[in-house]
């Protein structure tokens, strides 16, 4: 069973072993390593109980797994993701480096803050369409001034992803 970590957390550790493993951005951490983790870095957790655990990690996910990425990772990750997808977005990337003056819109709601694990979340199956907007396109369209490009995606809805209908 695959639960995204958004839904209510007793329910999520209901469906959890005694000894689950915890695993951020392709680093397997013991249980206290994981507790000091500063929930703040964190864009997406998504936990696994049953055959999606030890399908993925083996028997030492008996118990389950939680799988968490951090804000970075999942920056890299989805920055990855569009430059393949779309020869513009990789264009206007080399030309500023970074995204820190790019507004992300998915599917006409503006990300504004904590958007990377939405943008993360985003891969083939949900994946439509992404074009670039100018400065001037956002704001007469979003009243967005302090961003210079505008991304917008249009993808399907992930619906095991809760509240997702106010991200996506």
């Amino acid at each position: 069973m695959l639960i995204f970590a958004q839904e209510r957390e007793k329910e999520v550790a209901e469906k959890l072993g005694p000894h689950p493993l915890y695993y951020i951005d392709s680093l397997i951490l013991t249980t206290d390593e994981f507790q000091k983790f500063d929930p703040n870095t964190i864009a997406r957790l998504t936990i696994l109980t049953d055959t999606d655990a030890t399908n993925r990690f083996g028997q030492a996910a008996k118990d389950g797994a939680i799988v968490a990425e951090t804000k970075t990772f999942a920056r890299k990750h989805y920055i990855s993701y569009f430059r393949k997808k779309s020869r513009s977005y990789d264009s206007v990337y080399m030309a500023a480096k970074n995204d820190s003056t790019f507004q992300y819109i998915i599917n006409d709601k503006v990300k504004v803050n904590n958007f990377e694990g939405d943008l993360a979340t985003i891969d083939d199956w949900l994946f439509i369409s992404l074009e670039i907007l100018t400065a001037d396109d956002l704001k007469n369209k979003y009243q967005i001034s302090n961003k210079s490009v505008g991304i917008l995606i249009t993808c399907k809805r992930p619906q095991n992803l809760f509240n997702w209908n106010s991200k996506f």
